[in-house]
């Protein structure tokens, strides 16, 4: 009996596994991590500026295949920034600073299907 419980138990666990997978939530550039339907953002705050990177449907969104912009309210007021191609998935906004409490709303446009993705970030 006890044999038969811990069998039941493993097969549990392992069809309970791959829904973990799907949609990793970890940060893997050491930013804040949002998901909108099946598309992840990390926004990560560095001297340099601010990146932006983005994986659709598990797979990372090439930036040169996309456009992209922020729209960041502080103190009462909202500012566009565009975000240009970095390597990879990751867009940049150089030189930004983002306050605390500051909030981040994230479009991206993909230019082949003209589907916009987006989400938003409270900045702590």
């Amino acid at each position: 009996m006890k044999t038969f419980v811990m069998l039941l138990a493993g097969v549990a666990l392992g069809t309970a596994a791959p829904s973990f997978a799907h949609g990793n939530m970890a940060p893997q550039h050491g930013g804040v991590v949002q998901m909108s339907g099946e598309t992840l953002f990390e926004l990560v705050r560095a001297p340099r500026g601010v990146a932006i990177y983005v994986t659709d449907d598990d797979e990372p969104l090439a930036s040169a295949a996309a456009t992209g912009k922020l729209a960041v309210t502080a103190g009462g007021q909202t500012r566009n920034v565009a975000l240009t191609p970095g390597p990879g998935n990751r867009f940049d906004a150089a030189g930004l600073k983002l306050p605390a409490g500051a909030k981040v709303a994230v479009q991206v446009v993909e230019k082949a299907t003209q589907a916009r993705l987006g989400t938003t970030f409270v900045v702590k």
